[in-house]
């Protein structure tokens, strides 16, 4: 956080003291030096010094060509033509019995590779003024690989102990100086929460390395799930923004803190057709409590966070919420719960500058909700028959070399599934582990 030193005169004040500087000088260029006196003399008379002018505004464009080349053991649940692997698909056995998704996968892709620009300007109101603009070729979507995304959007005004933040960023769940530095552009979920988020900020400095973020957040680049699929029509129909509160300290070889974080969304508008149309005003409110902590040794660095939350589909990770009917209509969504999870995360990394090793540890649980469920909207989540997961374990050594600007790159990846039979709370139960093995290679020219 870059905070600056301002201060604040009085209108009068400034047209004041510009004007008796003004004087001051014009009477001294003005003012031939005594004719006795030699050019020594002169120079004295003339300015020691220019006037101090204010930073220049600049413009920097940044980015990197980053190029994957990996193979999984077999199908897995992801992103863009699997450039993002989430976890193994679950077994799909054909009448002989032969694991249909038992199939290894290779791919090679370019699309995450980026261009941004950052830039500052005049100040204003008192305060510094800087901001970001950012893209990739990832995609809006999986049909749109390859296309153009908006990933930042960002500008920010500092003052001496505040910032206020507008646009699309990163969502204060996801803490830029703390998230796991695996080479896999998955970047620890579904452990980790990952959202990019239409936002406004504050930041304050409330005493000697802490500071409070808060913030009121919208749904953009990852949106909620419901019955018409992901979208961000479900927060925007409750007319409640996402409203975030953090904690953090934040010294030179610690980082840490703690978070709480509310949203509520509209499932639906509607329930029936025709006769049977019904205006539906149902809710779905769901909360999420977060702590980090990142210790920066000599040689090392140890990053540790653990997210307890419900409907954290918006951060691309594990369960959503179920509908319930009524005695009289059980067949009709009348309500909604969100279910839970919990996620813990680890890793350990060192602080090389050509050759750096690390190794990233992840375990998420789905805790379900209430029972007698008609519905699930989610991820990872069902009410009947094998359609859930009940937990998830990553384990993902990596090794980087470093030379100037470039950087090459592999990791090993290991993520166990436990799929098993759904109940009507979307808890699961008779689990069986699937397992998928992630090579990757990468390389990355900065710029």
């Amino acid at each position: 956080m870059y905070f600056s030193s301002s201060v604040n005169w009085p209108t009068g004040s400034i047209c004041s003291v510009l004007c008796l500087s003004l004087l001051t000088s014009t009477l001294k260029a003005q003012t031939p030096p005594p004719s006795n006196a030699g050019p020594a003399a002169a120079t004295a008379v003339a300015p020691a010094t220019k006037p101090v002018e204010a930073p220049a505004p600049f413009v920097k464009i940044y980015g990197f060509v980053r190029n994957d080349f990996s193979w999984d053991s077999r199908q897995t649940v992801n992103l863009r033509e699997a450039s993002v692997d989430l976890w193994p698909k679950d077994q799909q056995l054909d009448a002989a019995g032969k694991d249909i998704n038992a199939v290894a996968n290779l791919n090679m892709l370019g699309i995450n590779s980026r261009l941004g620009v950052s830039f500052n300007g005049p100040d204003a109101w008192g305060a510094k003024t800087s901001g970001i603009l950012e893209m990739e070729w990832f995609g809006p979507s999986d049909a749109a690989v390859g296309g153009v995304r908006l990933r930042h959007a960002w500008a920010k005004l500092d003052w001496a102990k505040t910032q206020l933040a507008f646009g699309q960023y990163w969502h204060p769940l996801f803490v830029p100086e703390c998230f796991p530095g695996v080479l896999n552009f998955n970047t620890g979920i579904p452990f980790q929460p990952f959202n990019r988020s239409p936002q406004i900020r504050m930041t304050n400095m409330i005493g000697k390395d802490m500071y409070l973020i808060t913030a009121v957040i919208a749904q953009r680049d990852f949106t909620s799930s419901g019955i018409n699929g992901s979208s961000s029509e479900y927060v925007r129909n409750s007319s409640i923004p996402n409203i975030h509160a953090q904690l953090q300290l934040k010294k030179s070889n610690v980082l840490a803190g703690v978070a709480v974080d509310y949203k509520v969304i509209r499932p639906r508008l509607s329930t029936g057709a025709g006769a049977t149309l019904a205006a539906s005003d149902a809710l779905v409110g769901s909360s999420a409590i977060m702590g980090y902590l990142k210790l920066v040794g000599r040689k090392t660095t140890m990053k540790l966070e653990a997210v307890s939350g419900s409907n954290m589909t918006d951060h691309v990770m594990l369960g959503g919420y179920l509908a319930y009917g009524t005695p009289a209509a059980p067949t009709v969504e009348s309500s909604y719960k969100p279910t839970e999870i919990t996620s813990v995360w680890g890793e350990i990394h060192g602080n090389g500058k050509t050759v750096v090793p690390g190794l990233f540890v992840g375990y998420c649980k789905n805790g379900g909700t209430s029972a007698n469920a008609i519905a699930a909207y989610g991820r990872g989540i069902g009410l009947t028959g094998r359609t859930g997961l009940d937990n998830l374990i990553r384990v993902a050594p990596r090794l980087e070399f470093i030379a100037g600007k470039f950087k090459i790159g592999a990791e090993y990846e290991y993520t166990a599934a436990a799929f098993g039979t759904s109940t009507t709370d979307s808890k699961v139960i008779n689990t069986e582990t699937i397992v998928n093995s992630r090579l990757l290679f990468l390389t990355v020219f900065s710029f």
